[in-house]
Order: C-alpha cells, then sequence, then structure tokens
C-alpha cells in the first residue's frame, strides 16, 4: 500500500497535479486519477423497451482505481428517460458489476432474447421478476422467460455535464440585483449621515442633492418632500438652513427629478459650478450612508 501511495504522488507529480489535488483534498474534495483502464460497450442501452444492440464493440477507458471494484465491471451508456427519476440520463455511463448478488431495488442490466435494457429489478411475493422503470410514464413489466441480469449498476457517470444558459443568466442576474439592491438603513443610521453632510449645506435648497440620495434608496417616497424636511429639522434642528418644501419641489426638475446616476450638467436646474457642488453633496452622502451601511 506504501509503495502504491507513492508511485502514485510520483504520477501525480510527472503530471503536474500534486499540488492541485493536494489544495482540492485540504477543502474537502477527493479528486482520483484516471488511470485504470475499464471496458466501455459503444452501443447504447435503452432506458425504455429491450431493444437490440447489434454487434457490442468495446473500448478501453480510463478510470480512477478507487472507482474500480475487485469484481468484473465494464460501462455502458444509457438511452432514453425511463430511469430519470434515478438521475439516469441520456448520455450518461453507468458502470455495471458482475458476478454480484441481485437485490429488490437493484438497476440492473437485463438481456431479452437479443436486447438489452437498464431497469429496476424487483422479486414479488409469487417468485416473479419484474423490471420497473423510475419514470411514472413507463410501466413496469414482467421479465419474459429467458431474461439474463448481466450485472448490476455500481457507479453512474455523468455524461459532460453542463449548466442550463437560461439558468446561469437568471442567476447571474438575480446575484446581480441583490448586490446592487440598497441595504435597509435604519433611522439613526440615516440621522446621522444627515449631521454629518448638514456643515456642507449652505444654501436651503442645496438639501435637495440629500434628498435625491435618500429617495433613489427608498428611505422616503418620491416626492415626498415633507417626510424629507421632517427628517432632516428632527436630525439638526439648529442648522441655519433647513430644507423648505418648495425648494425641495423647484428644484425636482430635468435630471435632477431622476436617479442620481442620470443626473447631466446640461440638464439640471443649476449650472457650472453649483451643479457640481450639488453633485458633491450627493456624492457625499451616499459614501456616508455606504460606509454606515458596512457597520451594521
Amino acid at each position: 500500500m506504501e509503495n502504491e501511495m507513492k508511485d502514485k504522488k510520483e504520477t501525480l507529480r510527472n503530471l503536474g497535479l500534486e499540488k492541485l489535488f493536494d489544495e482540492l483534498e485540504e477543502q474537502g474534495w477527493h479528486p482520483m486519477l484516471c488511470d485504470t483502464p475499464v471496458p466501455v460497450y459503444d452501443n447504447a442501452v435503452p432506458c425504455g423497451k429491450p431493444a437490440d444492440v447489434g454487434d457490442v464493440e468495446k473500448s478501453m477507458e480510463l478510470m480512477p482505481d478507487e472507482m474500480v471494484s475487485l469484481k468484473p465491471e465494464f460501462v455502458v451508456q444509457a438511452r432514453g428517460d425511463s430511469m430519470k427519476d434515478v438521475f439516469i440520463k441520456e448520455g450518461d455511463f453507468i458502470k455495471v458489476a458482475k458476478s454480484v448478488e441481485v437485490h429488490d431495488g437493484d438497476i440492473v442490466l437485463a438481456r431479452i432474447d437479443d436486447g438489452y435494457t437498464l431497469k429496476a429489478y424487483l422479486k414479488d411475493s409469487d417468485g416473479q421478476v419484474w423490471l420497473v422503470p423510475q419514470n411514472p410514464d413507463y410501466e413496469a413489466y414482467p421479465a419474459p422467460e429467458g431474461t439474463e441480469v448481466l450485472g448490476v449498476a455500481s457507479q453512474l457517470i455523468k455524461a459532460w455535464p453542463r449548466a442550463s444558459y437560461r439558468s446561469c443568466v437568471g442567476m447571474v442576474q438575480k446575484a446581480k440585483a441583490k448586490r446592487t439592491a440598497p441595504r435597509e438603513l435604519r433611522p439613526e443610521q440615516v440621522a446621522e449621515a444627515i449631521r454629518a453632510v448638514a456643515p456642507f449645506v449652505l444654501k436651503a435648497r442645496q438639501w435637495f442633492a440629500v434628498y435625491r440620495v435618500l429617495a433613489d434608496r427608498k428611505v422616503v417616497g418620491r416626492e415626498d418632500f415633507e417626510t424629507f424636511c421632517n427628517m432632516v429639522a428632527e436630525a439638526v434642528p439648529n442648522h441655519e438652513r433647513l430644507p423648505i418644501y418648495k425648494e425641495m419641489q423647484r428644484m425636482n426638475v430635468l435630471s435632477f427629478a431622476k436617479h442620481l446616476d442620470l443626473w447631466r450638467p446640461d440638464n439640471a436646474p443649476v449650472k457650472g459650478k453649483i451643479y457640481l457642488l450639488y453633485m458633491m453633496l450627493a456624492q457625499k452622502m451616499v459614501k456616508l450612508i455606504e460606509e454606515g451601511s458596512h457597520d451594521c
């Protein structure tokens, strides 16, 4: 056993896989090197009605030594969907062990006349053997006289795995939405941000930049200037330039009426340096809120 481990390590080292295997094992994976030849029969085995597979030819494929038992084994490829409820789909490979005892519920490769089929095995109370599909669209049927069980499925080897493109896109969009969705802010966080930005607000109408940030994050409702004015007055009651409802309403035009990301200097109610001042106040409020949300 020790010599086998040394040989395996040496093989991994020669293939440049030793570091990768070590890292995978440290993270709880169990990588295996495909280095043991196993016969694979080219003709697909139906998972539906028995069918003649013709002249069966075999090739040799490499599999991990850990997956190869001491009993004779070979691999066949599935066809059809009658075994889908046990996760066997068309194109999958099934490792079949010969010379093993068959029990109820085992998936077996059976030969009926000159045809082959893959089904679950069951012997009823009358001693009748049944071949049972694992798909409600198909019916179980008694094994005809002369049926030969060639072996028991011992390992399912999935065909080259691919994920659904549509499913991937949907999950990515969901993840993006979750990442970009504003975090829920506590009232005290909002009040703290307002107090921090207040010294930079020199005119009542400049509070609109702060309003826009809070409206974008749904802290206040759209055009709910009354709630915003009360919120600021409660946070900084002694500020010399508290927001005024009419001033907020007057500033809510052109690009300023949209999300902060859509503000444009050529389409705003203020121009030049004054526009830059509003943008600076809005960006400062964004930063204060984001820094506060990380402390949640």
